[in-house]
């Protein structure tokens, strides 16, 4: 899926990141040099390692539109799950509203109140706990050790999005640049919500 020797690498090095590292592993550590990623090209403008990847020559470019999206924070971002709750939907990103709440410093009733239009399911443990261990898209195991596969118990989830990485404090990029980021509008709930969570 790469058009480049540089694409390759970036891509590899980070999915290789995201699944862990061994403490030996040479590629523990990236290396850059000069201006890192922004690399001058032959033609004098800033070089783009994701730019222009490949797919279908034959779409017409209205319909064509790019699905890789990379989220970055400077704090490790929550776990997050592909599961089904709905037999009408199929499987959707979701996080645990209670690791979401730590986040944020808020209780669930004042996160239902500032973001009543942020769907939040409930499901049972143990059917949660059967969906994230047998997804293909679930990466880390170990993050599963805290559940019980036999447990009776609900649980509380919310549904990832654009507006809810904001209020994590995350940003979002996206190789298709006519993908609609969040924009200042929520800034004014971000603030809102360090104000209900510090009262």
């Amino acid at each position: 899926m790469t058009h480049s020797d540089g694409m390759e690498r970036f891509l590899t090095d980070y999915f290789s990141d995201l699944q862990g590292r061994a403490d030996d592993d040479p590629g523990l550590y990236w290396e850059f040099y000069g201006s890192a990623v922004c690399e001058l090209s032959e033609e004098g403008g800033v070089y783009d390692i994701l730019a222009d990847p490949p797919g279908p020559e034959d779409e017409d470019e209205d319909d064509k539109r790019e699905v890789f999206e990379f989220e970055f924070s400077d704090r490790p971002l929550l776990p997050c799950y592909n599961i089904q709750v709905s037999l009408s939907q199929g499987p959707r990103n979701w996080l645990l509203l209670s690791d979401v709440l730590r986040r944020l410093r808020m209780s669930g009733r004042g996160f239902r109140q500032a973001f009543p239009h942020m769907e939040v399911v409930t499901v049972a443990e143990a059917e949660f706990y059967r969906q994230a261990s047998l997804s293909q898209l679930f990466s880390c195991p170990e993050e599963l050790d805290g559940f019980h596969a036999d447990s009776k118990d609900l649980l509380d989830l919310v549904e990832d999005s654009a507006e809810l990485a904001a209020l994590l404090g995350s940003t979002l990029e996206c190789l298709d640049d006519r993908w609609d980021r969040p924009g200042d509008r929520l800034m004014d709930k971000i603030k809102a919500i360090h104000k209900v969570g510090s009262s």
